[in-house]
């Protein structure tokens, strides 16, 4: 990350935010599905956030979905990880809290 972006972090707020050197780094698997994609982002969307990294591969009959959110904090990164698993389409999620990430 550029130091203009670094400095730049901070400036995003909400009290969904906790610290900015903290990041949920979000993985999902999901069944190959034109919605998905839309689903996994509108859980950020709903809370007025946007992901610094959205990702998204496909790999045979399956999407592999990677979401970075700095600052998020933990319990909200856990409960939109929760709503993520309750997609039909959704197989698994891991959520890992990196710091400095």
């Amino acid at each position: 990350m550029s130091t203009a972006l670094a400095a730049a972090a901070p400036a995003v707020s909400g009290p969904h935010l906790a610290f900015v050197s903290r990041s949920a780094h979000f993985e999902i698997i999901a069944n190959v599905d034109p919605h998905i994609s839309l689903r996994m982002l509108n859980y950020f969307a709903q809370r007025d956030i946007v992901p610094s990294v959205f990702r998204a591969r496909r790999i045979r009959e399956k999407l592999e979905i990677r979401v970075v959110v700095p600052g998020l904090a933990e319990h909200d990164a856990s409960v939109i990880a929760e709503k993520m698993r309750g997609q039909f389409a959704v197989a698994a999620v891991t959520l890992e809290m990196v710091v400095g990430g």
